[in-house]
């Protein structure tokens, strides 16, 4: 087998998701698989090391890239992602104060409802969200939440 059909197929294997009609990502993502090829083969041949298989190296690569410990699971990751978004947003700042979703009223004819965040009209700007407290039934936007939340006393 010729070095362009063994590319084409080790690229096959792994491509990167495509789920866009646009022709031009598909060509970019395409463009992403052959350039990731190219430095595993050129890597392969410069360390001398036959067994590294092409998955491995995605997945080291990928890692690198996102900067996550190179021992780390999917698994592992996405539990790390889930509790550091809970962490930025607040949530767990102090007890009880948690987002929701803003109930929509009876007969309400869109699928969200939006308030201006509080902590914006503070400082004279008009940011409309669609989320507030859970415990202080106040809207704010998820960069507001957690300051909002600081400067409040316990109560």
């Amino acid at each position: 087998m010729s070095g362009v059909d063994r590319a084409d197929q080790m690229i096959s294997y792994y491509s990167c998701p495509r789920k866009s009609a646009k022709w031009y990502k598909k060509v970019i993502f395409h463009l992403l698989d052959v350039a990731v090829w190219n430095s595993f083969y050129i890597y392969k041949q410069h360390f001398d090391c036959p067994d590294f298989r092409f998955k491995v190296y995605r997945d080291l690569l990928i890692k690198d890239l996102i900067k996550i410990p190179k021992n780390t699971t999917a698994t592992e990751f996405f539990q790390l992602k889930k509790n550091s978004r809970k962490s930025s947003r607040g949530e767990d700042l102090r007890e009880g104060h948690f987002e929701e979703p803003i109930l929509l009223p009876p007969n309400y004819k869109r699928q969200k409802k939006l308030k201006n965040c509080v902590q914006c009209y503070k400082q004279k700007t008009r940011k409309q969200t669609s989320i507030q407290c859970q415990k202080c039934k106040v809207p704010l936007c998820t960069l507001c939440f957690k300051d909002y939340h600081a400067a409040q006393p316990e109560g």
